[in-house]
Parts: structure tokens; C-alpha cells; sequence
């Protein structure tokens, strides 16, 4: 993998918004300096501008633009130039879901060495892919190849839905091995009342509503619960990243187009540093439940109770 130094312009480009943000880590490993971040930013001809001149107060910056296909197509010749240049005050890192691979871009990157394609398995290759994955899970796994099946049996065989699924999962059985049981509880519905009511309620500041719909029917297992809620906050997180509902979606690992606009209200109405704090709730009530054997309903009572007071404040 080419240091970032090596040329103006590099790209990421992947269907998966997961293995995106995983080759964006490791190929940013190493950099020092200071970072910026875009999406489709209307002046990118000012921003290339400024990577010609080095800043005699400035250290030379690292851009992250986040761009789609028709981004890169309406500004091939642009960034196609650009790639040439070397480097002067900064580098510009594209991070794309798709790039036209006969485009002048895609080739003058190709020939620098500097486009990087972290590929999403095939169908008839997402089982043995996610095996391998799975090896890499806290605290192991039991019987990685029946999990894996039974992800893909429930989520299918999307890339991100699947990690995002795996999160969930080991969060919920947090400090013992991921097993096909702890796959289903995440998984399956098996509440009396939907348990988009129940996390509905505990993001809204209604405690009392909330622990009533726990409690409603045949109840709803807390773990599943507290697991329902984190996949939600993860979501209300994204759309604060992200003004792309395809994106948000895919780093919140949902399936197929969505619809954030409700999403995206509560997302405007709660803000990210508050989501980001009950985010953290969440993972340590999770394994609250998991190390120290307190009753898990009043474990989550106490956290709806929490919440109310977080989000009303």
C-alpha cells in the first residue's frame, strides 16, 4: 500500500461502507498531520488550488472526501489532473461507493498505484468470508461456521447489515464467545408489542412508557432489548454524520433503501454528543448484564430512567 505521500490524489472505492472506513483507517495510519473531511464539496477546484502552495503557517492537511460515481464523473478531468501533481500542501483522499474503472481517474490512479478496491465477497463467497471475519471477534467464537450461517440466514448476505449484526451480537454476549443463540436473540422478534415502540420511547425522554412496554405481553428480554437500541442510536449517530441516506444506512448496517427522514428529526432533536452519551450507556448497561449478574429488567429500568434524564436535561 502506497504511503499517502506518494501521490496528490488517492481513492477508496467499495460497495461496502464498512471496508471503506477499514482501508481508510489503515492507509491513514501513518499520517501525522492535520486532518479535514468533506463530502462533495461544490469548491473542489479551490481545494486542489490550495494543495498547490505550500502555507507558511500551515502544515499540509489530509482531505477526506466522501463523493458517489456521479461526483467523480461531473469532475474526472479535474481530479484525473490532479493525481499527476505532486505533492505540495497536502493530499486529497476520494472515498467513493463506485468509480467508472475506464474513467481518466480510475486510470491515472491505477497508474500511481494509489486506488485501493477493498472488495466485498461474492454470494457463493460470503460464508467462508465471514468465518474469517469471525475469527477476529472478542473472546472467540463458538462454532464460527454455524454462526456464520446463521447471520446470513437471518440478515442475508449484505456486508455491512452482516457487521453491523456481528457488533450487536457480541455486544450482547459481551465477555463470553459469539454463539449461534446469541445470533437468534438479536435477531428475532419475540415481543408481544414492537420493539421499535420500546426504543421509540427510551429516545423520546419517556421512561415510564418505556418500562411499561418492556413489561408488555410476554415482555421483551432485555438483552434483545438494550441490543435494538444500540443498532438505533448507531443509526441517529450516522444521520448526524451524514446527509446521505444511503450512507447513513450503510453505516448503521440497515438493508435495502430506507427512509431516515423520522430518523434524521430525532436525530436533529437529541444532537450527536447526547446520542454519543447514550451510546456509551448502552454498551456499559450491556455488560453490566453480561459481569455482574444483576436482574437484566431493573438493569434496563434503571438505564430508561437514565436516558429520561440525559435527553430531558
Amino acid at each position: 500500500m502506497a504511503a499517502l505521500t506518494s501521490a496528490r490524489v488517492h481513492a477508496i472505492v467499495s460497495e461496502s461502507a464498512r471496508l471503506r472506513d477499514e482501508a481508510l483507517a489503515e492507509i491513514c495510519a501513518d499520517w501525522t498531520g492535520p486532518v479535514k473531511r468533506s463530502s462533495e464539496p461544490a469548491d473542489l477546484q479551490t481545494l486542489l488550488l490550495d494543495l498547490d502552495t505550500p502555507s507558511l503557517f500551515d502544515p499540509p492537511a489530509l482531505w477526506m472526501v466522501r463523493a458517489d460515481d456521479k461526483y467523480l464523473k461531473r469532475h474526472n478531468e479535474l481530479l484525473a489532473d490532479a493525481v499527476a501533481k505532486p505533492v505540495a500542501n497536502g493530499v486529497l483522499l476520494l472515498v467513493a461507493s463506485a468509480l467508472d474503472g475506464k474513467s481518466k481517474l480510475a486510470k491515472a490512479l491505477t497508474a500511481r498505484e494509489v486506488l485501493y478496491l477493498p472488495g466485498s465477497p461474492g454470494p457463493k463467497d460470503v460464508g467462508e468470508w465471514l468465518t474469517g471475519r469471525l475469527a477476529g471477534v472478542p473472546h472467540g467464537v463458538e462454532r464460527p461456521r454455524e454462526v456464520a450461517h446463521e447471520l446470513i440466514e437471518h440478515v442475508g448476505p449484505d456486508i455491512d447489515a452482516l457487521l453491523a449484526t456481528v457488533d450487536t451480537a457480541v455486544l450482547y454476549c459481551w465477555g463470553t464467545p459469539l454463539t449461534v443463540e446469541a445470533v437468534r436473540a438479536v435477531t428475532d422478534g419475540t415481543a408481544e408489542r414492537p420493539i421499535y415502540e420500546f426504543t421509540a420511547a427510551v429516545l423520546e425522554g419517556q421512561a415510564s412508557r418505556a418500562i411499561s412496554l418492556l413489561h408488555a405481553g410476554g415482555g421483551i428480554g432485555a438483552q434483545q432489548a438494550l441490543s435494538a437500541l444500540t443498532s438505533e442510536a448507531r443509526k441517529l449517530i450516522a444521520c448526524c454524520d451524514t446527509s446521505d441516506d444511503a450512507e447513513a444506512a450503510a453505516w448503521a448496517g440497515m438493508r435495502g433503501r430506507s427512509n431516515l427522514y423520522y430518523a434524521r428529526k430525532r436525530a436533529r432533536d437529541l444532537g450527536k454528543a447526547t446520542l454519543s452519551r447514550l451510546l456509551h450507556g448502552m454498551i456499559l448497561a450491556q455488560r453490566q448484564l453480561r459481569q455482574s449478574g444483576h436482574d437484566p429488567d431493573t438493569t434496563l429500568e434503571v438505564f430508561a430512567l437514565n436516558a429520561q434524564r440525559v435527553i430531558r436535561r
